[in-house]
């Protein structure tokens, strides 16, 4: 790659703090990795040493961030549905889990699903998931960045023996990412019904000690805060506070659906992120993320697709589609929720939620190159009379045509380059067949949809 470009494109979307919107005919100058310049075509940089890429039939945008997911649940996409949260998992998932987890299930599921991020505009990842070694690897080749983590439980988990082992696979895991370019390590404790007060302070002080963020599934159903405020006396956002879970470097919490007015208080804080995924709380039957009282309390939220066991696909761009269509028909408020704030949840303000707000998120001069260019050439982007209009409501995934993260593209012309997508999807449809073959026949997908 040229080591300067200019990207000409239709049409050019900041996410900068003033929602600097380029409209016609806007380029974006990258060197290296870094953003260099951006605007009208007519400003751009003159000098000879710039290589010109024509993206006239698309509109360039920051690449966006999916801040909950399972990327290796790819492997389980479809196993079980119609069933609430606690049957699916405790009746298929956690099973399956058991049966099939290692490295090289991680892996495969890992590549598969960062390729299917990639396909559909992602430059950025939070990934809970196990065996944090192949995570990392698979992510390393992937080319996106990342926020991965070592699982806690309250006794051992699918990939360790105890707390204490771990913490080790925790720290291992930190010392190997600490000049990554790219990935960052967090510690994971997986959910207050899996995880007692104990473990979430023994998770809170290591995360101190180690100066690592957190992410944890938080308030998901209603059935969760009524049991843990039985068992402790505390709504789950409440539990994690008072555990000191929310002190961390960056605190993540999946789903905050069913909350309490005072855990507003605390989702309010600069490092604490609530990260919400409408569309698997939709499909399991959850509930609706509480926007308007988010907005209101000017507490910052971002959004996740949650695994692909559970939505079924990483598409963030039908996520934030669903997530606005849900809030206005939820709450009949057409005017609170406009796509600048949207589309900033799931670009700058995703940036900012694990610590990277000053390098990347946003298109701006000394920015990382990270942006991704959206094909405007089909029937249901035309015309193109407001750009934010078509990034909530009109654009898919598969309108991404290229992918660029510090300047390198990791998809250009619909063509992946950082992975080797024909052979990861030989190896999924091979574990495809394994599991499905093992499956009790009660369990098998055409007796699964005939009792539907």
């Amino acid at each position: 790659m040229a080591k300067k470009k200019i990207f000409r494109a239709q049409g050019l979307v900041s996410s900068n703090t003033a929602h600097d919107v380029f409209e016609s005919d806007a380029f974006l100058a990258i060197e290296a990795s870094k953003i260099v310049g951006l605007g009208s075509w007519k400003d751009r940089p003159r000098h000879k040493s710039f290589q010109i890429e024509d993206c006239r039939y698309g509109v360039i945008t920051p690449g966006l961030y999916n801040l909950h997911t399972h990327l290796a649940m790819t492997l389980f996409r479809g196993l079980a549905e119609d069933l609430d949260l606690f049957s699916w998992l405790r009746d298929y998932i956690f099973p399956a889990e058991k049966k099939w987890v290692d490295p090289n299930f991680v892996r495969v599921g890992t590549e598969l699903g960062a390729c299917e991020l990639i396909r559909s505009g992602c430059v950025g990842v939070a990934d809970m998931y196990y065996f944090v070694e192949a995570q990392a690897g698979a992510l390393d080749r992937s080319g996106l960045r990342g926020v991965i983590g070592q699982h806690f439980f309250d006794e051992g988990g699918t990939d360790s023996k105890s707390q204490d082992d771990a913490l080790r696979k925790a720290k291992a895991l930190k010392r190997k990412l600490k000049k990554h370019p790219r990935l960052q390590a967090a510690l994971i404790a997986h959910a207050p019904y899996t995880c007692s007060q104990r473990t979430l302070e023994f998770v809170a002080q290591s995360a101190k000690e180690l100066d690592m963020g957190i992410m944890m599934h938080t308030s998901e159903t209603k059935k969760e805060l009524a049991d843990i405020k039985r068992q402790t006396g505390s709504s789950p956002v409440q539990l994690a506070k008072r555990s000191g879970l929310l002190e961390a470097k960056f605190a993540l919490l999946a789903h905050c659906v069913w909350l309490e007015d005072q855990d507003y208080n605390y989702l309010r804080q600069s490092n604490v992120t609530a990260v919400f995924n409408p569309q698997c709380n939709a499909k399991l039957g959850s509930g609706i993320p509480p926007i308007q009282k988010m907005l209101a309390s000017n507490a910052r939220f971002c959004v996740g697709t949650d695994g692909p066991a559970s939505n079924n696909n990483l598409d963030m761009f039908a996520e934030i589609n669903f997530l606005s269509k849900i809030h206005h028909v939820s709450q009949g408020d057409l005017k609170s929720l406009p796509g600048q704030i949207v589309f900033d949840s799931v670009t700058r303000r995703s940036a900012e939620a694990i610590g990277l707000g000053a390098q990347c998120g946003s298109l701006e001069e000394g920015k990382e190159a990270d942006f991704i260019v959206i094909d405007t050439r089909s029937p249901h982007m035309q015309p193109l009379h407001r750009i934010y209009s078509h990034l909530i409501y009109s654009v898919q995934g598969p309108d991404v045509e290229s992918v660029y993260v510090g300047g390198k593209a990791l998809m250009k012309r619909r063509r992946i380059l950082s992975l080797n997508e024909p052979r990861i999807l030989r190896e999924a449809a091979a574990w495809g067949q394994k599991i499905r073959s093992a499956l009790p026949s009660q369990q098998q997908p055409d007796q699964l949809a005939s009792r539907a």
